[in-house]
């Protein structure tokens, strides 16, 4: 990961676009999708008791667990894995998506219709793309994330399970882009 990103890119806000679930790269999101179908069974999506810190465990890093509030109005993050800290340089955990603007607003902005969609289709989302980390305006990772629905009803998600990979420029051999835009 990632053979898509295109090395002459110079990201000036968060972009990111949505693929197919089967065109999805990282092993890690791969794992995290069998995962979420496992659970399933031949329900819409499997309700969010179904996902324990057992059937995670070798995901627990990559992973974001989102609670519906007032039917997709706002969003608080449940659990929030190292590899999101890191990508973006605060913890969100405890938080709301209402909260969110204070870290980082390109990613509130970016982030809300995402699960939106989510919440409305109870059908999973995957997009990758380039983010802005934190607030430190400038600094882009490449990333790869998959949205999946939870709910006891066939129609009512009330959390989203959220797996996700991040990528520096450095690791995919690009310099920075202060660097890279001269």
């Amino acid at each position: 990961m990632p053979s898509k990103a295109d090395p002459s890119f110079q990201p000036r806000e968060s972009l990111t676009q949505s693929i197919p679930l089967q065109e999805v790269e990282s092993p890690i999101l791969v794992q995290g999708i069998a995962l979420w179908a496992k659970l399933r069974g031949n329900r819409k999506y499997p309700p969010r008791n179904d996902v324990t810190p057992r059937e995670l465990k070798s995901l627990l890093r990559n992973t974001m667990l989102l609670r519906v509030v007032d039917g997709g109005g706002d969003y608080e993050y449940r659990i929030v894995g190292d590899a999101y800290v890191m990508a973006h340089g605060v913890s969100f955990q405890g938080s709301r998506w209402s909260d969110t603007a204070l870290f980082s607003p390109g990613y509130q902005a970016a982030i809300k219709p995402v699960y939106d969609q989510v919440v409305s289709s109870g059908e999973p989302v995957a997009t990758r793309g380039w983010i802005e980390r934190g607030s430190a305006a400038g600094e882009h990772v490449y990333c790869e994330y998959v949205f999946l629905p939870l709910g006891t009803e066939a129609d009512s998600v009330d959390h989203i399970l959220v797996f996700a990979v991040y990528v520096a420029r450095a690791m995919l051999g690009l310099a920075p882009l202060e660097q890279a835009a001269r």
